[in-house]
């Protein structure tokens, strides 16, 4: 409300940004994407088109305009009229008013007074938010400060505090390997130390009630594993299992009973795309599924137990970005649902007192720490971790609380081809957010792209020129995940995903703009389309044949009929429709089988799994990302001849889940990119 009052008290006149920012919150450090996240409310509430705006109007790099008319509405006083510190109130004998003019005065009047009251009530409301917000962390009036407890070069995420509350672990992600090992760092000091000397792949650690040990998720060249490591040992640690696939690991995958007798876990059973939360006996080893999601769904994630023992809390999906929290009793296996936003859980941990749960959530715009009582289930916003902030942990000591905060730099990178030699590949950045933009798909031409960008406040499709200007927003769905988009090989229409109902689904919109088409229903999940060489049929990803496969339905609708029997995402068909092409979700490689269906093979060992999306297939051949150990590469690989050559080097590995797109015949080719990406621990403690 303050921005528009703003923008309204200068009416026509170009508000910067900074203005804007300095005047609605002036005592108070706020991003770019604050201003933003409003802006896109008053246009919803308003149902204005930022394109043809009766409204704002946006001022490419410089601020916002109020374009509607702005009138008074005035409230005529007399001037006998007593005051109270210089305002009017109304007098016992209000002067004679002609008839015509007596009930467009009386509603004047109450327009100002029910204006005024309105202030009035939201300035106490204010204060009484304040107030409480200050009881959120431990249930008293107390005061709290904010420690900076990692800083370090790379990444660090994933705290989890020891029993005593003396000491935190956290996963550490090397800034020059990418290595992911397990920390400890005591409180207080910087005395920080490796947890084991394995050189696995580690996630998700867990202390045992005790404080003597931890056991944590990892991978090695053997597979998945679980491991549990002495605490003041270096020695290896001691693999119990192998699970078959945990989800999510960097959100939250594991936890340990406070009667030290279990952990439990995500894991699917056999092929089934569905996750359950699993629990491994430590006296037995024996493991068992103690969740049964409902069919279809993308299934049950970050399991936590209660600190008293008596509840399970985790996140069931519909799909990846819609979640909901749940929590179970351990005696009866009594379920209870507590959340109800069809939103993005990112991960989860119980109060002290296991009354309540911390998350992490997009439920109220960017990611930020909410507090849901058991009881009284109504969301509340914690006054800390308000922007970007993941991974909550809470301490055995009432208001310590730790959780992951990071920004980056994404761009799309446009690398062009001068001539027919690697050295010619000239990049440079055509767009640049602090916001994510990503999976870039060029039109046929190479004139325009589309992509998915957070810009908006919600992941939404987009439209920029090749050059990174004309940039307009394509989708409207205002809150959905909305995501990979493919351009027509006629280049008058982009498929995406999206997620209105709950589970994502296949739509098309014409590239120029309008109302988007759902081409698939029903209550299993649809993601990263592709259109056929002849833009006459579609193919997508879906788990609604009880795991994951590529199916296809027709361009204008109809009932889909499955492809292949094993996975695969991200499909393309080659140009002359002979071969249909895809790579797979947690395999490295790239595979191929006849359209019409027949054998699987895979051709390519690359790209590696999480970049499935690096790699189109061209006239010229099948550009890929080559993730090599030392650095990375795109490659051109011809699948009639077998030869592979080199396009370009790479300065730094990409980021994972994005994509590459290409446009005449590898004449221009456009690349996700982040850099500058840092996520660190922030600790919170009463005082």
């Amino acid at each position: 409300m303050k921005v528009l009052l703003t923008l309204s008290a200068q009416q026509g006149r170009v508000v910067s940004k900074e203005e804007l920012i300095s005047t609605v919150w002036p005592d108070t450090f706020v991003g770019d994407d604050v201003l933003t996240r409003c802006i896109s409310i008053l246009r919803r509430i308003t149902e204005d088109d930022p394109h043809t705006p009766h409204f704002i109007q946006t001022i490419p790099k410089v601020g916002y305009r109020l374009v509607a008319p702005v009138s008074e509405l005035a409230v005529e006083v007399h001037d006998d009229a007593p005051t109270i510190q210089g305002s009017p109130i109304p007098t016992t004998e209000p002067a004679p008013v002609h008839p015509s003019q007596a009930s467009s005065q009386q509603r004047r009047r109450i327009v100002g007074w029910t204006v005024a009251a309105g202030l009035i009530f939201g300035s106490l409301f204010a204060m009484w938010s304040y107030q409480k917000s200050r009881t959120r962390l431990t249930g008293a009036s107390v005061s709290f400060r904010t420690i900076q407890l990692t800083s370090y070069a790379g990444e660090q995420i994933q705290p989890a505090f020891s029993p005593d509350g003396k000491q935190i672990a956290f996963v550490w992600i090397s800034e020059d390997t990418a290595s992911r090992r397990i920390y400890i760092k005591t409180i207080g000091t910087e005395e920080v130390k490796q947890l084991t000397s394995d050189t696995d792949e580690q996630f998700s650690p867990t202390w045992s009630p005790d404080g003597r040990q931890i056991a944590y998720l990892a991978r090695s060249t053997e597979g998945l594993s679980l491991s549990v490591a002495n605490v003041k040992s270096l020695a290896l640690p001691r693999k119990l299992l192998i699970p078959q696939q945990p989800s999510h690991w960097e959100q939250g995958a594991l936890s340990w009973a406070p009667s030290g007798k279990s952990l439990i876990y995500p894991d699917h059973s056999g092929t089934a795309p569905d996750s359950s939360i699993f629990l491994l006996d430590l006296q037995t080893f024996n493991t068992r599924s103690i969740t049964t999601p409902p069919a279809g769904w993308e299934g049950d994630l970050n399991p936590a137990y209660s600190p008293d023992g008596r509840w399970i809390a985790f996140t069931r999906a519909s799909e990846t970005a819609v979640r909901d929290i749940y929590f179970m009793s351990t005696a009866t296996g009594e379920l209870h649902q507590l959340t109800h936003d069809h939103m993005n859980i990112d991960s989860l941990t119980w109060t002290a007192d296991s009354s309540s749960i911390i998350f992490s959530s997009n439920r109220g715009g960017k990611y930020g720490l909410w507090k849901i009582g058991l009881k009284d289930k109504t969301p509340e916003r914690l006054p800390v971790g308000t922007e970007d902030a993941y991974q909550p942990a809470v301490g055995p000591k009432p208001g310590d609380l730790a959780y992951t905060q990071g920004s980056a730099i994404w761009s799309i990178l446009r690398l062009q081809q001068t001539s027919g030699k690697e050295s010619s590949v000239q990049s440079d950045a055509v767009l640049t957010s602090t916001q994510q933009d990503s999976a870039p798909s060029l039109s046929p031409d190479g004139s325009f792209f589309a992509f998915q960008s957070r810009r908006s406040g919600n992941q939404e499709i987009w439209i920029a020129s090749r050059a990174g200007d004309q940039l307009r927003q394509l989708t409207f769905m205002a809150g959905p995940l909305t995501g990979s988009p493919s351009w027509s090989n006629h280049g008058n229409k982009i498929l995406f995903d999206s997620r209105p109902g709950g589970h994502s689904h296949i739509f098309c919109v014409a590239a120029a703009g309008g109302r988007p088409k759902q081409l698939t229903f029903g209550d299993a999940n649809d993601i990263t389309p592709r259109w056929s060489h002849d833009d006459q049929s579609i193919y997508f990803r879906s788990n609604r044949g009880d795991r994951w496969q590529l199916w296809r339905v027709s361009a204008v609708g109809g009932d889909p009929q499955p492809v292949t029997t094993g996975d695969g995402i991200v499909p393309q068909e080659s140009p002359d429709g002979k071969w249909l092409y895809y790579t797979r979700g947690n395999e490295d490689g790239i595979w191929r089988v006849p359209p019409s269906g027949g054998a699987e093979t895979q051709i390519l060992a690359q790209p590696s799994a999480a970049y499935w999306g690096y790699w189109q297939v061209t006239s010229r051949g099948i550009f890929y990302l080559d993730r090599g150990s030392s650095s990375s590469a795109i490659r051109i690989f011809n699948p009639d001849t077998k030869v592979t050559s080199l396009y370009t080097m790479l300065r730094e590995v990409p980021p994972v889940y994005s994509g590459l797109a290409v446009a005449q015949a590898g004449k221009v080719v456009l690349i996700t990119d982040q850099h500058d990406a840092g996520r660190h621990i922030t600790l919170i403690q009463a005082q």
